[in-house]
């Protein structure tokens, strides 16, 4: 089991405008059900059906929304994930600038933009049924529409996992 790691970085540091940095890192193992991880806000669920049109690794809730009606509250991202139920280590970072590509530790990458009306991005939160997993959230700097970069690797291995096999896992930047 990973534990929470945060990295903030306070203001008058020097690096504000500077190469782009992390202000936030969450990272813990989140609890895979029905092959998504879902990514949420305050209401602490993402309902919605997504689609799987887009790309094959992770859709918002606003994507599914055909009015875009960003004034409707719903917030959310799922991610699919290679196994149908488990654990995976999940970090998510809350850039001050746009985060630099890089896709060599990665074998898949998408970008989405989704509506966010919540001051926190919450990942794990309650999903793994153990009182000793920490729940994670990211603290998001205002309320808005925020571009998110999904990245996976070994998604696509056997399910169950022989304990041997490369571990999938996930980065959310934003």
């Amino acid at each position: 089991m990973m534990g929470v790691a945060r990295m903030p970085i306070r203001a008058g540091s020097g690096r504000e405008n500077s190469v782009p940095g992390v202000l936030h890192r969450a990272t813990t193992d989140v609890f895979v059900d029905a092959s998504t991880v879902d990514l949420v806000g305050e209401s602490l669920v993402a309902e919605f059906e997504p689609d799987w049109t887009l790309n094959g690794l992770a859709e918002a809730a606003s994507d599914t929304d055909a009015d875009c009606d960003t004034d409707s509250g719903e917030e959310g991202i799922h991610i699919v994930c290679g196994q149908e139920i488990g654990t995976v280590p999940v970090t998510c970072e809350l850039w001050d600038h746009q985060p630099p590509l890089a896709p060599e530790s990665w074998q898949d990458i998408a970008e989405i933009s989704a509506h966010w009306a919540s001051t926190f991005l919450g990942f794990g939160i309650g999903t793994t049924g153990q009182d000793d997993v920490p729940d994670s959230r990211l603290p998001i700097r205002r309320p808005g529409t925020c571009r998110f970069r999904v990245h996976g690797v070994h998604r696509d291995g056997d399910d169950p996992r022989p304990d041997t096999a490369a571990r999938e896992t996930y980065l959310v930047q934003l």
